[in-house]
């Protein structure tokens, strides 16, 4: 069973993730976080398979909560979800220790495909992206998808 943590600071948004991890099989909610803080505080209490966690957030964002917890937990599993679709944002994302980049704006099966090519130890990013683009920076960084 594939545990997800579930990390956006708008509490709709959680709540639908939720319903649709849940509906899938294999799959199951470790928990919730709000902040990038509680992001952090969990991913090490819980050890959840895989982080799924919005970028933008107030207080520490998603990209330094996954820095984090990186350093707390360099195996630690995280797909970024967002609003920005730039590929500078995806090369960051990537730097900060991100194993995926999923749009917002992508469907429920592109949610399900991106946690399972990240619980699979695979690079993801959003078929929304300039793939070659995305390649290339995948390649600079060194990361094995």
């Amino acid at each position: 069973m594939n545990r997800v943590l579930v990390v956006d600071d708008h509490a709709v948004l959680r709540r639908g993730i939720q319903s649709i991890v849940r509906a899938w099989p294999g799959w199951e909610i470790a928990g919730e976080a709000g902040s990038g803080e509680d992001a952090v505080r969990l991913a090490y209490t819980l050890k959840p398979d895989i982080i799924l966690m919005d970028i933008s957030m107030p207080g520490i964002g998603g990209l330094e909560a996954t820095k984090a917890i990186r350093q707390q937990q360099p195996d630690a599993k995280v797909l970024l979800l967002t609003l920005h679709d730039s590929i500078e944002w995806v090369r960051t994302a990537f730097e900060a220790g991100a194993r995926g980049y999923l749009l917002k704006s992508d469907t429920e099966a592109e949610l399900m495909r991106a946690l399972e090519a990240v619980a699979a130890n695979k690079i993801y990013a959003s078929p929304r992206l300039d793939s070659s683009r995305v390649r290339t920076i995948v390649g600079e960084l060194g990361l094995s998808a």
